[in-house]
């Protein structure tokens, strides 16, 4: 099996536009209260997800975007003309506004599964698994993943060795029988070759410095031609 990362792996997902994401939620607030500007608004729930968010992810633990909105309106008594799952989404779109799949992407998925090999995703976020879900099928229409896994579903983060084992435990495999495809080298490369998987690192997106690199025996690709071919060649 070959498991995937999401972001800038098999999708491109340019840097994370928080004015664009915060204004998208303000269009469906109801009302603000007198004391809260637009600009206040926007601030305000960038403090909030810091706060939240921060601490959890250090120690590699997840919470959900849903449960940050609420708790946003709920403090601030406002109320959105859509529901707090469509809402994320909207979030997540509007904060990644031109994200495209990665080149050769869909012609790799489509190869594995010529192949009889099955493929899934493992990824780090605080989006739903249905947000992902639609952005899937929005940017892969033609995947077909035996399974799709975040951070969100379970709490915790890659690396944790947990996240793991549910992955393994879902495809019904060992470790070693599973090749793990990622751009970051703590979250996909240490945390797979921990988790006793192949681990292969993406660098195609270019969206950072690889100049930490965990000591540890991985694969490196730049292309999904590349992959392929490492994958022929196995």
């Amino acid at each position: 099996m070959i498991l995937f990362d999401y972001g800038q792996t098999l999708i491109v997902e340019p840097q994370f536009d928080w004015t664009a994401a915060n204004l998208a939620i303000l269009s469906h607030a109801k009302s603000l209260p007198q004391d809260m500007t637009k600009e206040e608004f926007c601030r305000r729930l960038d403090e909030l997800f810091f706060h939240v968010v921060g601490q959890q992810h250090e120690n590699y633990r997840e919470l959900e975007h849903v449960k940050i909105l609420r708790l946003f309106c709920d403090i601030y008594g406002l109320s959105l003309d859509i529901s707090f799952e469509e809402a994320d989404l909207l979030y997540w779109d509007s904060a990644t506004h031109g994200s495209f799949a990665s080149p050769g992407a869909p012609e790799l998925l489509n190869f594995l599964s010529e192949s009889g090999i099955c493929s899934g995703i493992v990824s780090n976020m605080c989006y739903s698994n249905a947000a992902l879900c639609a952005r899937l099928d929005r940017y892969l229409p033609n995947h077909r993943f035996d399974f799709v896994i975040t951070s969100s579903d379970y709490i915790l983060r890659k690396p944790e060795p947990l996240l793991f084992a549910v992955a393994c435990r879902r495809a019904g495999l060992d470790p070693a029988d599973i090749w793990f495809v990622g751009d970051n080298p703590e979250a996909d490369i240490l945390g797979a070759y921990n988790a006793g998987m192949h681990p292969v690192l993406y660098t195609g997106a270019h969206m950072r410095a690889y100049d930490d690199l965990p000591d540890v025996p991985f694969d490196t690709v730049e292309t999904f031609e590349e992959l392929k071919a490492l994958i022929e060649n196995a």
